[in-house]
């Protein structure tokens, strides 16, 4: 077939790259609940939320915090199932705003997603070093109380640990990625269910260690390790931490920490396309993963604030892990490890079972990326090459490839502190998330026949349900917004620089947007046709 013939049918442009994406549907309810309940993160979940709350939002309540966030999440993941049951596609909220508010939307609200997306590549590549070799090497070495061991696992706090370890990870899950989906989540489920095994086995030795136990193990710990006598009491002097009585406002503003999890039980959106059964499969994944996990953080909570305490918490947090003779603050799982740390057995255990948590926000956010780049190149909007999906793989190569460079680059610029924080970038992508509510509000009146057509076309008193739940996600993502704009840690209030990121974003979105356009207009092809339609499969 000649260049002409493949671009056109009839002498007039085709209206998307091919008649098919070359992706096929092979994930399982099962893939896919794994997959959002892994990118909502148990594991660091629990380490953010008794590692921060007790020691700097004095007076919060972690369970009651997490309660809400898990409260203030669920109309959020309920809008994207029913926007990913309705249109069952690849590209996420691309294709849900692109196609119900505006093609500039889509695309704008796509590419903020692109550049959080491909963040938070960087920043979980650089957590497998920075919170998972670290204490496993450092469990390690109080078991064989050996200091080579215990200098191991203070290098994966530096940048050039954190750099190497991450830059590994991106290479390994580039190359699964490439080899095939499914090959990903295969590995995927049978991590999960070890990791799970782990943070259960973490939790039961919490709730079964009495106080004064953990403070005489943890004592131990630390001496074994290189570190001062009677660790736990300097922890105490050393912080200035003092206790505080229940703070309602205080708990308010901590929710930016439980908040950073259970938002993000969305991601299977991005690779709608590839799921068999799609509104189960959605329905179970999304919210059904957001009750899951905050079951899970909240149990997980209560057992460690029963053996160490609120305010023993607090003030390891707090304290400098330099007065404690130490290069970084334990984690929650070394405070298990360290009533265990004589039996190999437990620590190789709890320890490899934190890491398998602490880099899987890495493939979860390179796999949705691929996925968005392909849904700008199916439609035209990016070059074709981005679309190009191996015919023996089934997997988009290309885009594969360019995700990792911008996944690098990210990676480098958090470990060596050039400009990203972890949270601090959360305002701005649940924007994204209340254009798609806003999108679910108005999809049953503005694209009527797709919603009659669809699974979700429920109603409840003639209002289509959806709607109901898009304005209910607006409502609790507008309370999220004040979150992340207050907090004195994260909030978007107190770092102009992101405020300018943040806005930027947006802009570049736009105005790559309007290039493309014009550039395709040039050469014939109105791509404004890609968006009266449902993409194909």
């Amino acid at each position: 077939m000649s260049g002409m013939a493949a671009g056109r049918s009839w002498g007039r442009p085709r209206t998307f790259v091919r008649e098919a994406t070359g992706l096929t549907k092979e994930l399982s309810l099962l893939d896919i609940f794994v997959y959002n309940t892994n990118n909502q993160n148990i594991g660091l979940g629990v380490l953010f939320i008794l590692l921060f709350v007790p020691a700097f939002y004095p007076g919060a309540s972690m369970l009651g915090g997490v309660l809400v966030a898990g409260l203030l999440a669920l109309a959020h993941a309920a809008t994207y199932a029913f926007f990913a049951a309705a249109l069952p596609r690849s590209g996420g909220d691309y294709v849900y705003i692109s196609r119900t508010l505006s093609p500039l939307l889509g695309f704008v609200s796509s590419f903020n997603w692109l550049v959080w997306l491909s963040v938070y590549i960087g920043i979980p590549a650089a957590y497998f070093g920075q919170y998972g070799l670290s204490s496993l090497f450092r469990l390690l070495a109080a078991h064989y109380r050996n200091p080579d061991l215990m200098r191991f696992a203070d290098f994966w706090q530096t940048p050039l640990g954190i750099f190497v370890a991450g830059t590994v990870l991106i290479v390994v899950f580039g190359s699964i990625f490439a080899l095939g989906t499914k090959i990903y989540f295969r590995i995927q489920n049978v991590a999960f269910a070890f990791a799970t095994l782990a943070v259960a086995v973490a939790g039961i030795v919490a709730l079964m260690t009495s106080r004064e136990t953990f403070i005489a193990r943890f004592d131990e710990y630390v001496r074994a390790v290189g570190g001062v006598e009677n660790a736990f009491r300097v922890a105490w002097e050393s912080s200035g931490y003092r206790p505080h009585p229940f703070d309602a406002y205080q708990t308010f503003l901590s929710l930016s920490l439980p908040l950073y999890i259970v938002l993000y039980a969305i991601t299977s959106s991005f690779i709608g396309g590839e799921v068999k059964n799609a509104r189960r499969a959605q329905f179970f994944g999304m919210p059904g993963s957001v009750l899951y996990c905050t079951v899970w953080i909240v149990l997980l909570i209560a057992a460690f604030q029963k053996m160490v305490g609120y305010d023993g918490l607090g003030a390891i947090g707090a304290a400098d892990p330099a007065a404690l003779g130490l290069a970084f603050t334990p984690t929650f799982v070394e405070l298990a490890g360290a009533v265990v740390h004589h039996n190999l057995l437990l620590i190789l255990l709890i320890g490899l079972g934190f890491l398998l948590w602490t880099y899987v926000w890495l493939p979860i956010n390179y796999l949705a990326s691929t996925r968005i780049l392909l849904a700008w190149s199916f439609d035209r909007l990016m070059p074709e090459k981005l679309s190009y999906v191996s015919p023996r793989t089934h997997t988009p190569l290309v885009a594969i490839l360019v995700v990792g460079i911008l996944g690098e680059i990210c990676l480098a610029l958090y470990a060596w502190h050039i400009v990203l924080a972890s949270i601090v970038g959360i305002f701005g992508w649940i924007i994204s998330f209340i254009l798609t509510a806003i999108a679910a509000i108005v999809f049953p009146y503005r694209r009527r026949d797709d919603f009659e057509a669809s699974p979700v076309r429920w109603r409840v008193a003639g209002l289509p349900v959806m709607s109901i739940i898009g304005l209910l996600a607006v409502i609790s993502l507008l309370i999220c917004e004040l979150v992340f704009w207050l907090d004195p840690f994260v909030g978007l209030a107190y770092f102009p620089n992101v405020q300018i990121l943040t806005v930027g974003v947006f802009v570049v979105g736009a105005v790559l947007y309007w290039l493309a356009k014009t550039i395709q207009a040039r050469r014939g092809i109105r791509i404004e046709y890609a968006f009266r339609e449902i993409p194909p499969e």
